[in-house]
C-alpha cells in the first residue's frame, strides 16, 4: 500500500509540475510523461489493496523519484543498470547510474543537483581538507554541474505554463 501511495503522489506531482511548465530531461522523460499523464485517474489516497494492485501492476505507471540521487526512475527491468544479476522487480534506488536509460530530471531536480555541486565546492576550497579528498570532491561537484547542465540543454515542456 506503502508503495502505491508513493508511486501515485509522485505521478501527481509530476503532472501538477509538468503542468505549470516544470521542464524534464533524460532518456525516460518521455515515459514519465505518459506516466504523469495519467495521474488524474487516481488522484487522491490509495485506499484498498485492488488499488494498489492495478497501481503497481501496471509497468507504465512505475515512476520513483530518488531525491538522494536528484532523478527519477521510470522503471523497465529491461533497461535498468541498477541490477545486473538479480532478479527483482523493482529498482535499486541506492544503486542509481547516472546513465541509465530509466532517468528523468526534472528542473527541481537540476536545481539540487546546482546547490550540491555549490556545497562540495565550498569543502573542496577547506584548506583542512587533504588535497585528493579536496579534489574528489572538486572533481564530483563538475559532474553534478555537467549533469544539471545537460538538463538545461536537453528538458522539454509538454504543456505550455498555467497562471
Amino acid at each position: 500500500m506503502e508503495t502505491a501511495r508513493a508511486t501515485a503522489d509522485t505521478l501527481t506531482t509530476l503532472h501538477d509540475d509538468l503542468t505549470h511548465g516544470v521542464g524534464i530531461s533524460g532518456p525516460a522523460a518521455r515515459r514519465a510523461i505518459h506516466a504523469a499523464a495519467q495521474a488524474p485517474t487516481f488522484a487522491g489516497s490509495i485506499r484498498t489493496h485492488r488499488q494498489a494492485r492495478d497501481i503497481l501492476g501496471n509497468p507504465a505507471l512505475t515512476v520513483y523519484d530518488n531525491p538522494r540521487s536528484f532523478l527519477m526512475c521510470v522503471y523497465n527491468r529491461d533497461r535498468a543498470l541498477c541490477h545486473r544479476l538479480d532478479v527483482t522487480d523493482a529498482p535499486r534506488l541506492d544503486r542509481c547510474q547516472p546513465s541509465c536509460a530509466n532517468v528523468a530530471r526534472t528542473d527541481q531536480h537540476a536545481a539540487q543537483l546546482l546547490q550540491h555541486a555549490q556545497i562540495l565546492e565550498k569543502q573542496a576550497a577547506s584548506e583542512a581538507l587533504p588535497g585528493p579528498l579536496a579534489e574528489r570532491l572538486a572533481r564530483r561537484a563538475d559532474q553534478l554541474r555537467e549533469l544539471a547542465d545537460r538538463h538545461e540543454h536537453d528538458r522539454i515542456h509538454p504543456q505550455e505554463p498555467t497562471s
